[in-house]
């Protein structure tokens, strides 16, 4: 590969590009079943990251998505769905390629709820993700199994149903992550105040005393896939000739990619190291899945991780302008790849750790730092 110096001023083009991205004015509108909210492909299921090989699939991926099959009734039992999968009379596909964001080993699928965040700038723009589901059962987790199974189900069809009536109006998520930040969130691994705001604006509606709103105060993360949602409606904004912005980032348990909004659509990608961090007892490092989910932009857009600073490197030296739209936190948003390079630096990533075996779910926290290599050799495409 050959090394490239990028410059220390900000091009043309990214300044373009991190304007537009500040134009973006995401809203949850509501929920609808993701085959009327977009163009779904058929027998299609859509997971994070790049595109998966299938010989070298993760195990949680594959236990969401033969749960997601079932969901659709694709198949009769796991034993079918898992071989539909594997044959690939079932497609498996990224789902930032189409608009969607899943955190983790999470995937979707046609009959599942999407939760609908559109640009208030540009309605005609919009990006969809999956309901978060909670603490315990959640597909994210990338487990398998009749109790998986039933609560998705409840997920995507009581909480979906109850949603859908309760988020009847347009909801700003900006005003809310300025909020939320002010309040001690990252936006990623911590949304307990973002969620908070989020109920409190549905409450009138949602009612106090409901198996939906129990639900709903017991999970913390439920603002986590709206603003995954919005992070992607933000970024994707940089999708312009020369553009070196980060609009796509996620990893698959096996491959870390990234994209360029000068390339939209070609992902970059390396191996998915495990994040390092903190695993639960009697677990050990070899047990960690690779680094997993499309939460990995939130924090290359800013957040999560990439609020604290880097030992010798100042955030305005990786995000070069602070978001007119965050009074309260001046969180600084938009991380050109051209920035990365000249530093020889690499995001760091906030992510839950799974159990590469796909069945003790999660395993721990930490941090994925993906090779700076990756950039520099994305950045090299655009340069």
């Amino acid at each position: 590969m050959d090394e490239i110096t990028a410059p220390s001023a900000l091009s043309d083009a990214d300044g373009t590009a991190l304007a537009l991205m500040h134009a973006v004015e995401p809203a949850w509108r509501g929920v609808a079943l993701a085959r009327d909210a977009m163009d779904f492909p058929e027998r299609t299921i859509l997971h994070a990251g790049p595109p998966v090989d299938l010989a070298r699939i993760a195990r949680p991926i594959l236990n969401s998505a033969v749960m997601a099959v079932l969901l659709e009734a694709w198949a009769a039992d796991a034993t079918e769905a898992e071989a539909m999968i594997l044959s690939g009379a079932i497609r498996l596909a990224p789902a930032q390629d189409h608009g969607v964001m899943v955190p983790l080993a999470a995937v979707f699928s046609p009959n599942m709820a999407a939760q609908i965040v559109v640009d208030l700038a540009d309605p005609r723009r919009r990006v969809l993700a999956p309901i978060n589901g909670g603490m315990a059962k959640a597909q994210r987790l990338g487990l398998a199994g009749p109790d998986i199974l039933a609560h998705l189900k409840w997920i995507n069809g009581n909480l979906a149903a109850t949603l859908s009536i309760v988020a009847d109006r347009d909801i700003p998520l900006l005003p809310i992550a300025d909020a939320a930040l002010a309040a001690g969130d990252d936006c990623h691994g911590r949304t307990v105040a973002g969620t908070r705001l989020v109920i409190e604006a549905i409450a009138p509606r949602l009612g106090s005393d409901t198996l939906e709103r129990h639900f709903l105060d017991g999970a913390p993360g439920f603002f986590l896939n709206l603003w995954m949602a919005a992070a992607k409606l933000i970024a994707s904004a940089a999708e312009i000739p020369g553009s070196s912005l980060i609009t796509a980032m996620g990893a698959n348990g096996v491959d870390a990619g990234v994209q360029l909004g000068g390339r939209p659509g070609q992902w970059f990608t390396a191996p998915a190291a495990p994040p390092e961090g903190t695993l639960v007892e009697g677990v050990t490092p070899d047990d960690r899945l690779g680094a997993i989910g499309d939460s990995a932009l939130v924090d290359a857009l800013g957040f999560g991780a990439m609020l604290t600073e880097q030992a010798g490197l100042p955030r305005a030296r990786l995000f070069p302008r602070e978001h007119p739209a965050f009074a309260l936190s001046r969180a600084r948003i938009g991380l050109p790849a051209a920035a990365l390079v000249a530093a020889g630096a690499a995001p760091r990533i906030a992510l839950g750790i799974l159990d590469r075996a796909g069945w003790r779910g999660r395993i721990g926290g930490g941090i994925h730092t993906p090779p700076p290599a990756l950039f520099a050799e994305a950045f090299n495409a655009i340069a």
